[in-house]
């Protein structure tokens, strides 16, 4: 306690003053001197006290702070009592608190980050290898032209899926990091269906899919007309590839004073129960999922559409599975 300078210059200061005031007290009483001599030491026990006190408590605080540097949780210190030392504890329990919980959040991304480029390298192995597979078969001088069509084919599918899949990641990376800047701007409904639709036109044909949309004639909304075109064609091409051949995808779009909603269903059976609560997590492939499925396009149309203050929902119907993309007029 008395290496601290603070302190003994405070210490030699009321030793000073009691020194003077003793003198000038036994000056006028030898009575006087011995009252006065009883209060200086009094009062300078009971700050010895006082401050060997609040020592031990200052102590204790950086024993708990240590404990907590050395990865030990932080205990509950708070005091409710009025004084400085109160208010450090509750300062000090709030700080560590929250630097705890930023850790953990941190471990958990370091987690979920590890996991995310397991999925992402074992997604892209896949059409990768086939590509190269692919490439040494064309290589061959004597292949048949018909063989080399097939294998031109399939290497062209594979490396559009592999361009897919770096796409959607930039774009999952971009709305994680805060980069995206999304438009205000008013977007027709019937155009939203039409432009999301278009490139699922080729591969509805080949599945022999038909498609009926329903959207009320000038129903509009306030967003970003590109991203929401993604989210939207994330959502068709998911149902597209669970339906067999000859089904039917049904997009119905609505819009109130609140917001507009668009419902996508399929035939394809639905969703098994165990997966609904899981449909939009990453790199989550259900029982159903085919072969080529990354699991990344439903993750990717939740973002977005969050991301504009709306929601996505999945549920099944008797015939297969619908999904509700509620998009805001005004955000409250």
């Amino acid at each position: 306690m008395l290496r601290n300078r603070e302190i003994r210059l405070f210490a030699l200061f009321c030793l000073a003053v009691s020194a003077a005031g003793c003198a000038a007290a036994f000056a006028v009483s030898p009575a006087a001197g011995a009252v006065a001599a009883a209060l200086c030491a009094v009062l300078c026990a009971g700050y010895a006290v006082f401050t060997a006190w609040r020592y031990r408590q200052i102590a204790r605080l950086a024993e708990y702070l240590s404990g907590v540097y050395g990865g030990g949780r932080a205990l509950d210190i708070r005091d409710n009592t009025e004084g400085e030392l109160s208010l450090l504890k509750n300062d000090l329990y709030k700080i560590t608190v929250t630097l705890q919980q930023q850790a953990d959040q941190l471990r958990q991304d370091r987690g979920f980050l590890a996991t995310a480029l397991g999925d992402i390298s074992h997604q892209l192995k896949t059409p990768l290898t086939s590509a190269l597979v692919m490439t040494d078969l064309l290589a061959d001088p004597v292949l048949p032209p018909d063989r080399r069509s097939e294998f031109t084919g399939r290497l062209s599918a594979q490396l559009g899926r592999v361009q897919w899949l770096v796409g959607a990641l930039l774009k999952l990376s971009r709305l994680d990091a805060g980069a995206v800047t999304f438009q205000k701007e008013p977007v027709r409904l019937e155009e939203l269906v039409r432009r999301a639709l278009e490139p699922l036109q080729v591969q509805m044909e080949l599945q022999n899919v038909g498609c009926r949309c329903s959207c009320p004639p000038g129903a509009a909304w306030q967003g970003d007309g590109a991203w929401t075109v993604q989210a939207l064609q994330n959502v068709c091409k998911n149902c597209v590839e669970q339906m067999p051949r000859g089904g039917t995808l049904t997009v119905t779009a609505a819009d109130d004073p609140l917001a507009c909603r668009i419902v996508v269903e399929d035939t394809g059976g639905g969703v098994d129960p165990e997966d609904l609560p899981h449909l939009f997590e990453r790199f989550y492939r259900g029982k159903n999922a085919g072969p080529d499925s990354a699991g990344i396009g439903l993750a990717l149309a939740q973002g977005i559409v969050q991301a504009q203050g709306g929601r996505i929902a999945a549920s099944n119907t008797g015939r297969g599975a619908r999904f509700v993309l509620t998009l805001p007029k005004t955000v409250v």
